[in-house]
C-alpha cells in the first residue's frame, strides 16, 4: 500500500511538472507572437510614412515643374515668339 502512495505521488508530480512547464511554453509563445504582431504594426506604420513622404515629394516636384511651364507658357517673350510663329 505505501509502495502505490509514493508511485502515485511521484507519477503525480512528474504530471504536474510537465503541466507547468507545457503552460509555460504555451503563455511564451502567445507574448511572442503578440511581440511580432506589435513590431509588425510598427513597420507598417513606418512603411506609410515613407511612402506617404515619397509621394508627397513627388507631388511637390511635379507642382514645382507646373509652375515653370506655366511661368513659361504666360511669359510674354514666349506668346511673342509664338506670334511670330503663327505669321510665318
Amino acid at each position: 500500500m505505501v509502495v502505490n502512495l509514493w508511485l502515485f505521488l511521484s507519477i503525480g508530480a512528474v504530471l504536474s511538472t510537465i503541466l507547468a512547464i507545457a503552460i509555460t511554453m504555451i503563455i511564451n509563445k502567445r507574448k511572442l507572437k503578440e511581440l511580432e504582431v506589435e513590431a509588425l504594426k510598427v513597420t507598417n506604420i513606418n512603411l506609410k510614412a515613407e511612402v506617404e513622404g515619397a509621394v508627397s515629394r513627388h507631388i511637390k516636384s511635379q507642382n514645382d515643374r507646373i509652375e515653370v511651364l506655366e511661368a513659361i507658357v504666360t511669359d510674354k517673350k514666349y506668346a511673342l515668339n509664338e506670334d511670330i510663329t503663327n505669321l510665318r
